[in-house]
C-alpha cells in the first residue's frame, strides 16, 4: 500500500528542500492543475529553469490527478518534450488531463506553459496503478 509521509519532492509540506505545490482539480473528475513560480535554485543554465525540474512538476500533476479520481498510481513511464525555456521567477500553469483508463494503467497527459499560453513542456505518462 502507498503511503504518503509529507516528504513528497513536489508537493510535501514537510519536505524542507521541496516545491511545496498545492493542486486544484477540474469539476470533469479528470484533471489538475498547479501554478509553479521556480525560484532561482531551480535553474540549470542562468535564469533556465532546469528541465528536469519542469518534468518532475508535470509527472506530479499528472499523478495528482490520478489520486484524486481514487487511483493509487506510481508513475511506469513519462516522456516528455520541452519546447521552450522556462525563466526563473517566471510563473508556470502545469495542467493534466487522465486521457484513458484501463485495468491497470492510467494513460495521461500534462502541459506546462507561461502566462501568456507559451508551451514551456509537454508530457504523456502511463501510471500504473497499485491495488
Amino acid at each position: 500500500m502507498l503511503r504518503s509521509d509529507g516528504r513528497c519532492f513536489v508537493c510535501g509540506r514537510d519536505n524542507a528542500c521541496g516545491l511545496h505545490l498545492e493542486f486544484s482539480y477540474g469539476s470533469d473528475g479528470l484533471s489538475a492543475e498547479t501554478t509553479f513560480l521556480p525560484e532561482e535554485k531551480y535553474q540549470g543554465w542562468q535564469g533556465i529553469v532546469h528541465g528536469g525540474i519542469i518534468i518532475a512538476v508535470l509527472d506530479e500533476v499528472m499523478a495528482k490527478a490520478a489520486v484524486h479520481k481514487g487511483f493509487a498510481v506510481v508513475t511506469g513511464e513519462i516522456n516528455a518534450k520541452l519546447k521552450n525555456p522556462a525563466k526563473v521567477l517566471e510563473p508556470l500553469r502545469c495542467r493534466a488531463v487522465l486521457e484513458d483508463i484501463k485495468k491497470k494503467i492510467i494513460y495521461a497527459s500534462a502541459v506546462a506553459s507561461r502566462e501568456d499560453g507559451t508551451v514551456v513542456a509537454q508530457a504523456t505518462a502511463k501510471l500504473v496503478i497499485i491495488p
